[in-house]
């Protein structure tokens, strides 16, 4: 067991099976020396303690199933890479983003140097077919099965575009999501969106915040929304460009003993704001968390998922990886993670209210909002937030929730009178529910733009065949 030992901790992951669920089938043909080291691995190494009485099963399946714990698995060689792809988000496509409206499926954005933009394929257009197969009726999941496939091979992927179908013959090859992506929202406010903790995350982290730094950046929204976790290391490192002295996190082990997991780094002069949702996971957390506790960031979004145990990925020698769960974490300020999760500082629904309203903390003015062709973006961040606006003949309606949070008021509802009313300083607006400036669609209270231009002398808006345009300050 020496040697097993020396082996422990060859990766420290935070992983949320909330984004990462990888379909593991039972494992047939394990041999009695992988079951056995196995079940010795889980007992010397398992948070929980289990014990031979508890490890009873002779599969290695029902033994990792009999620890009710979601996170330890056994993976064999093809299942490793798989586990590994999902990790540094990497798959074998053409690199489009997709977003469904109205039944119709469009390319919602195209990933940088991806073979998809070479043979120019546009944000916008709808998706028809893929080697003369269509996709009418078909769903985001049925649409990328289609398009992906090996390395290599080549898809004829049709799309829909001004009013012409174009044809593209575009070849498959293995691609890695976008793990940083930033922009300039406005008044200084940077955008710096992290996908997952890769292992080289930190690394591009520290570049594109530098480049923002030196592009006039005085403020930071750090977008950790739908972010699953990652390496553990990747998070101290991230941790550092903010925190010049302290913890990212107590680990707590099998023992209760602690093991502070030090942050030696820097301090930012500028404000932070965190997006956070229900699928920031595992190491969106533990980042988040330990900003929150040394008041470097404000958390904005929904609460987040709660996983606060970590996972080591054990070399079986006797064949495949184990990943067994060794730890529990605690936020610097001792902050119970699992299963519980982080409350923001400030509760947001709403993909694109939840950026206006972080934006708007960070000290950012003024909001301009683009919709159409299943696209929306805000300030030019796209968003996968669609039926936010429509057009009812020659009249465009938006969303109400998301036209309160874009003109800078607090939308409230008076349920005795049926009316909304809009807040903003000294100004209220109200509108009740069957004023015809007031439209239902998909179940949201939608208003006309032509009322809320009317209402707020600083809002203005503008439409391009299927396109709506709107702008306003705080």
């Amino acid at each position: 067991m020496k040697t097993l030992r020396k082996l422990r901790l060859s990766l420290a992951l935070l992983l949320s099976v909330a984004l990462f669920t990888i379909w593991t089938p039972a494992v047939f043909g394990e041999s009695a020396e992988q079951i056995k080291e196995v079940r010795q691995l889980l007992e010397q190494y398992h948070l929980s303690k289990p014990n031979d009485d508890d490890l009873s099963a002779t599969e290695i399946d029902k033994m990792v199933e009999s620890l009710h714990d979601p996170y330890t698995e056994y993976f064999d060689e093809e299942q490793w890479k798989t586990f590994n792809s999902a990790l540094e988000q990497t798959f074998v496509g053409v690199g489009i983003v997709m977003s469904e409206e109205k039944g119709t499926v469009y390319v919602e954005d195209v990933i940088p140097g991806s073979p998809a933009e070479t043979a120019g394929v546009q944000p916008g257009d709808a998706l028809v077919s893929a080697d003369a197969k269509s996709f009418k009726g078909k769903s985001i999941a049925d649409i990328q099965n289609a398009i992906r496939g090996e390395a290599g091979s080549i898809v004829a992927l049709s799309v829909f575009r001004s009013g012409k179908t174009l044809t593209f013959n575009i070849p498959r090859k293995s691609l890695q999501i976008p793990i940083v992506t930033t922009r300039l929202l406005g008044n200084g406010v940077g955008y710096l969106a992290l996908s997952g903790f890769t292992s080289d995350a930190g690394s591009q982290v520290k570049r594109q915040l530098a480049e923002l730094e030196q592009s006039g950046l005085t403020s930071l929204v750090l977008d950790l929304r739908n972010n699953g976790g990652g390496y553990v290391n990747t998070a101290q490192e991230i941790a550092s460009l903010f925190v010049k002295d302290g913890v990212l996190a107590h680990m707590r082990d099998r023992d209760g003993n602690d093991h502070p997991l030090e942050v030696k780094g820097d301090t930012k002069s500028y404000p932070v704001v965190i997006l956070v949702n229900g699928n920031s996971a595992s190491a969106s957390e533990l980042l988040a968390g330990a900003l929150q506790d040394y008041g470097v960031a404000k958390l904005v979004g929904t609460k987040t998922f709660g996983k606060g145990v970590v996972q080591s990925i054990i070399p079986v020698q006797s064949g495949g990886m184990l990943k067994v769960t060794i730890q529990e974490y605690f936020t610097p300020l001792d902050h119970k993670v699992n299963k519980i999760g982080l409350m923001p500082d400030v509760v947001l629904e709403g993909v694109a209210e939840q950026l206006i309203g972080a934006y708007r903390l960070a000290g950012g003015q003024r909001v301009t909002l683009t919709s159409g062709k299943g696209v929306l973006t805000v300030n030019g961040v796209r968003i996968a937030q669609t039926g936010v606006a429509w057009q009812d003949k020659t009249v465009w309606y938006v969303n109400l929730k998301l036209a309160a949070s874009i003109a800078g008021a607090k939308l409230t509802y008076d349920t005795k009178n049926h009316a909304y009313s809009l807040v903003k300083g000294t100004q209220t607006h109200t509108i009740k529910t069957n004023d015809y400036h007031l439209k239902i669609n998909e179940g949201k209270s939608n208003i006309d733009v032509r009322l809320l231009a009317k209402w707020y002398s600083g809002l203005t808006f503008s439409s391009s065949g299927e396109t709506l345009k709107l702008s306003a300050a705080k």
